[in-house]
Order: C-alpha cells, then structure tokens, then sequence
C-alpha cells in the first residue's frame, strides 16, 4: 500500500506540473498521462474458481430449451413457414402497393428471362417458364428475404445443361418406314420431342437431388458452409461461368451452326469450330442481335440508369423487345424469308405432377449445383439486405423445398438472378408476398398467351442472355486490387479462371475449392513466430526488439497461428531455435560429463576468449541457454488444438523439463483450456503453471530470479 501511495502521488505531480506547462486545458477534459492497473497476480485456475467458470462443453447450455415440449415443436414447425409471420403482420395499406408493383416489374424479367434460360439449359423455353412459376410460389412461403427473386438463373442453367448432355445422348434414327418427306420430318419431330422429354426428366431429377439436400442442410442447421467460399472465389467462379454463357449464345446469336462440344477445352473447341463454320452466318441473325444490343445497352445502360430518380420503375426493355420482336417477325416472316430461327411452338396449360427421372449418375453433379445455388442464393440475399439478418438455415429450407417441390413439374435446379434481385431491392418490396404478383403473371403467359410468342426469333433471346451476364466480365477489375492486398486470392482467382476457361467450367469450381483449402492450410503453417519482451517503462509486450526488456532467465514465445496436425511440428522447431533446444542443452550436458576430466583448469577457462572449439562452442551456447529458467508461451493465438497440438505440446513441456526449464503458458483461449482439461496436457503443464496474462506468469519468475 505504500508502494501503491507513492506511485499515486507521483502521478499527481507528474498531472499538476503537466496541467501548469499547458495552461489552455479546458477543465472538462482529462489529462492521462499513465494508466495504473493494481491487481493480485493469479494462475488460470485461481481466476476461474473466482469467476466459477467451466470448462466442459458437452453440456446443454439451457436445459429447459432442449426439452421436446408441445411449444418448442410449434414454435419449431411455425418458424418452417414464415409466411405465417409475413401474414399476421402484414400492413395492408403500407406495404399491398409496394409489393404489387415491384412484383410486376420483376415478372417482366421473369418471361424473357425463363424463356432465355430455358434455352440456355439446352431445353426448351417452356420449362424456363414452369421454373420461373413453382419455385417462387414455394419461395413464398419458405423464404425469408423479400429481395431475393428466385426461378432461373444463368449459371445453374449453364451447369444443367451440361448435366443433361453429359447424361443423355440424341438417339440415332431413321425415317421410320414412311417413304415420304412428310412422315420422315412428322418421325423426326416426334423422336426430338421424345429426347427433349428425356432431357427434361433428368434436369427434373437434379432439381430433386438438389432440393433434398439443400433441404437437409437446413434442417440440420448446416448454413455455415457459405462462409468456406471467399468473395474472391465467388468472382471468378461466376465470371469463368459468364464467359461460358456467352460463349455457348453466339452461335445462336450470329446463326452459326456447329457440332456439339463436350469434355476439357470445350471452350476452346467452341471458337474453334465457330470459325470454321463462319462462312454459314446468317445476316438476318447478326442485323437483329446487333439491333438488340444496340436498344439493350440505350435503355438500360443509359435511359434507366441515368434518369433512375426520376423513373418510378426501371423500363421494362426486356419484355418490350420480346413483344415487338414477335410482332415484327411474324408480320415480317422473318423465319421464311431471312431463315432466322424462332422459339416454335409452346404449349399451353401446366404440365401434370410426374416423378423425375433420378438416376445415380447426376448425383455428383446435382451436388456441386446445390452448393452453387446456396452460396450464389445467400450471397446476393445478404448484400440487398443489409438492414436485417439473414436466417441463412431457414433461406436453406426455402431453397430446397423450391427446388424438390418443382422437380415434380419438370423444372429443372432453381436458384437467385442477380437482376431480378437488384431489381426488387430498387422497387423497395416489403415481403416475399411480391412473388405471388410475379407467378400470376408467369401463369396467365402459362394458360392463355404462350401461343403468341412462338414467332419470338431465337437470337433477340440469345442477345437478353449476354446483356444479362455482361457486368459479371466488369469483376476483372478486381485483380490489381487483389494483387495489392492479398496475392493468395489473386492466385485463387487467376487459377480458377484459367481452369475454367482452358479445361471446362466444372474443373473450375474444383480447382478454386481445391487451391483455397490448400491456401488456408499453407497460410497457417506461415504463421507469424517471435520472441516477446516489455517496453521499457511500460507494461506492454511487443516483439522483442532494442527496445524491449526481460529477465535474463525468462523467453516468452508466440505463434500466430492455431496449433493442430499442419503447424504443430513447425510451432516446436520454431520455438527451440528462439527459445533454446533442449535435445542440444542435454547432449551437451551429456558431453561436459563425459569430458569433465579433459576440460582445462578454471583459471584457463576464464581467459579463453569467445572463439572455442567445437566442443567448447557447444559448452558457450548450451551455458546461454541454460541461463533460461522459464520458457513462458503466449496461447492467446491457439483458436483451434487438435491431438496433434496436445501431443507436441506435452512433448515441449516434457523435454524442457528435463533440462530443468519450466514451460508457463499464459493467454490460453477458452478452446484450448477445454482441450486441456479433457485430456493429460493439463496435468502434464501442472494447474499451476497456466496464468490468464505474461504478467502474472513473470511474477513467479520475478520472485524466482
């Protein structure tokens, strides 16, 4: 206490000659110039009986919530169906008129772009409506984020359509036994129908394998896995899928027809095979996707974007272009005339519920589009939410229960557009209700207006594909920034573009998954390692540096990293070449008694200078060493310890020992004091050589010196 006092008046002096050298000082500010923390030094365990803290995890952290009673079951299933919230607290005069319109206007998205992606998935339109009608209905009343617009998406019917001409091939066949044209072109049509019904069966089939696991991921409560696809990662992913999707529209957009290309270099093949057939383009084909760019990029880029404040909704281009497009080709006869293909004929009504075609060869493949479609899905849900949280396990539930429930209408893997998402977060919706404007709309084109847009020319859907995904290109942009703050995911992201690229677009998402797991593990055996010490005349550990200042007998020693299989032979090598080798100070313990006859007088010893021989060498560094009495280890960074880390743990605190060192770790987190105390670790560093702070472990060696 009277240490304590005359510390307290020194500051006091030390304040008042301050507050006299600085006379401009208002009097309602605060002059600091130390902060004095007074406390009893503790180890671990005497800080935990005061705070009566536990370290067994096993245990049920509120018992009365782990019980199965009648109200923990409803409040369980009520919270599977959040329509019933949206419902009972639906502000009929505040938010009715909001969601009307912005669902209207994403349903002007949803036609052109179900028709589109239809054909991007090598369908045919009709099922791009059938997925821009069910899973949002069954978004409603699962789903969460009223921003997020579900149904088709580019990317997943660029991997759908790779899924079904992987697993379904075009049957060979003849006329038939007709000797007339007609009947030849009638059996052909016929076997084409056959094939696109098979084609669609297992799309259906993917979507049901996807719906089942996303499903199950959410009932289990596994929405973490998003966070084990960085941002980087996500860029090059969708932009590699961008690039293939603009690939796979210019031969439709240009007229080109080329042979079907599958395996590694697909892409490569694909322009390969473009200009050898380029002499075929059709002019019509180039005039009209020229044009549609051309009314695209004004309206879009320019007249929506420029006068966005003042326009109560986005012009809805995409639909106006479809309508006039059918109108001016079916007046025109430009499928006559100019040979420019057309959607052809779709069907009117809904298809009947069926069972989809599962078979055992797309699951591998249905599983990489359910991890695409959550982290697509989730990622887009959380930048247009912003003001809320996100429940990334009920959104999962929504997710597969859109995907399982329209499988049984031959939709094929349903997942968020990116445009329509934006489109929604611009209109300002207040609920997933504005789904059900946008399906109402999808159903009438369903039952009564199909027909009309069969004359639609195939390239103005083509030319909608690419002006869809073209920003995605913009996420190059990226790379400088990436290379300047982390060249790791620059790495990442330059890796999975060229797989993508020059082998195929699923070699993409192995390689990115692949190199970023090698990464993390590589990243963490880098782990920062160094010798701590204090500032002088002050109480703060830094690295140990000129500036810095320790008792000759203690080394306090940190690794920036977790302590498990892939770093923990590193942490030990590390810290023998810092702290001392104890394998070293015992065989030269073990040499000096063997040699103690041989050794010089004393007095002689005395005057050697600094330049021994090799066994005196050893003899100087092992008396450095042995001047360390304590080895202290700062945890503070061990976040994770597997047995790997117990084992290489227990062996460092065994063969200090030995060589009469103390091993003191301090800054345990909670994870590795639970790791300890479940295993021998604890007893092999003994309770009382485990202290919350450096502090309290110099203390001891303070007291012992």
């Amino acid at each position: 206490m009277l240490q304590s006092g005359i510390e307290m008046t020194e500051i006091e002096d030390k304040e008042d000659d301050s507050i006299l050298r600085n006379t401009t000082i208002q009097s309602h500010e605060e002059l600091i110039e130390h902060v004095t923390l007074i406390r009893h030094p503790k180890t671990q365990g005497s800080l935990d009986d005061v705070t009566e803290k536990e370290y067994d995890d096993g245990k049920c952290g509120n018992i009365e919530n782990c019980k199965c009673t009648h109200a923990n079951l409803l409040n369980y299933l009520l919270a599977l169906f959040p329509i019933f919230g949206v419902l009972r607290r639906y502000d009929v005069k505040e938010y009715l008129i909001k969601d009307v319109v912005s669902g209207l206007s994403v349903a002007c998205l949803h036609f052109p772009q179900g028709m589109a992606f239809g054909i991007l998935a090598s369908l045919a339109p009709k099922y791009g409506l059938y997925t821009s009608f069910y899973p949002v209905i069954l978004y409603v009343i699962f789903g969460t984020c009223p921003t997020v617009s579900f149904g088709t998406n580019a990317v997943i019917a660029l991997f759908t359509a790779n899924l079904v001409q992987s697993h379904v091939t075009l049957p060979s066949w003849s006329g038939g036994s007709t000797n007339s044209s007609n009947g030849s072109t009638e059996s052909a049509q016929i076997h084409e129908e056959h094939f696109l019904e098979a084609k669609a069966a297992v799309a259906a089939g993917s979507s049901f394998i996807v719906g089942i696991l996303l499903l199950a991921w959410g009932l289990l409560r596994f929405g973490f896995i998003a966070s084990y696809m960085s941002t980087p990662f996500i860029g090059s992913f969708t932009t590699t899928a961008t690039i293939h999707i603009i690939t796979s529209q210019i031969p439709k957009s240009i007229g080109v027809r080329i042979p079907s290309v599958a395996g590694p270099g697909k892409l490569v093949k694909t322009y390969i095979e473009i200009f050898k057939n380029i002499n075929t383009v059709n002019v019509g084909s180039i005039l009209t996707s020229i044009i549609c760019i051309i009314i695209l990029i004004f309206f879009k880029d320019f007249i929506n974007e420029k006068f966005k404040s003042k326009l109560y909704m986005p012009i809805p281009i995409d639909l106006i272009l479809v309508i006039c497009g059918t109108i001016v080709s079916y007046f025109g006869n430009l499928k006559s005339k100019f040979e420019i293909p057309v959607v052809g004929e779709i069907s009117l009504g809904i298809p009947p519920p069926t069972l989809p075609d599962i078979t055992t060869g797309i699951i591998g493949d249905s599983v990489v589009i359910a991890i695409i479609v959550f982290v697509l899905t989730i990622s887009m849900a959380k930048v247009c939410e912003s003001k809320s949280t996100i429940n990334a396990d009920q959104e999962l539930v929504a997710y597969g229960m859109s995907n399982f429930g329209g499988s049984f209408f031959r939709c094929f893997p349903s997942c968020v557009a990116p445009p329509r998402t934006i489109l929604l977060n611009t209109m300002g919706t207040k609920t997933t209700l504005n789904g059900l404007f946008s399906a109402v709309v999808i159903l009438l084109i369903l039952l009564f207006l199909g027909e009309y847009f069969q004359y639609l020319p195939l390239p103005i859907l083509s030319i909608m594909v690419i002006m869809a995904v073209k920003n995605l290109l913009l996420q190059f942009r990226q790379l400088p920034r990436l290379w300047k703050i982390n060249k790791y995911d620059f790495t990442v992201w330059v890796a999975t573009i060229m797989c993508g690229v020059f082998i195929d677009f699923p070699y993409a998402l192995y390689c990115g998954v692949g190199l970023s797991i090698f990464l993390v593990v590589f990243q963490s055996q880098k782990g920062k390692v160094g010798l701590f010490g204090k500032v002088v005349n002050e109480d703060l550990y830094v690295e140990e540096s000129k500036y810095t200042v320790l008792p000759s007998n203690v080394k306090v020693f940190k690794m920036e990293s977790s302590l498990f299989f892939a770093t923990a032979e590193s942490f030990r090598e590390n810290l023998y070449k810092l702290a001392g080798d104890p394998r070293k100070m015992k065989k030269s313990s073990e040499e000096v008694s063997i040699s103690v006859d041989e050794r010089p007088p004393r007095e002689s010893r005395k005057n050697k200078t600094s330049s021994c021989g090799n066994l005196e060498d050893r003899l100087c560094e092992g008396d450095i060493h042995t001047e360390t009495k304590y080895v202290v280890i700062d945890c503070s960074s061990f976040n994770y310890v597997d047995s790997n880390g117990v084992s290489i743990m227990s062996l460092v605190v065994m063969e200090y020992r030995s060589v009469g060192i103390k091993v003191l770790l301090v800054r345990c987190s909670t994870n590795f004091l639970g790791v300890m105390s479940r295993s021998e670790l604890m007893k092999t560093v003994g309770e009382e050589n485990v202290f919350p702070d450096i502090v309290d472990a110099l203390h001891l060696a303070i007291s012992d010196e």
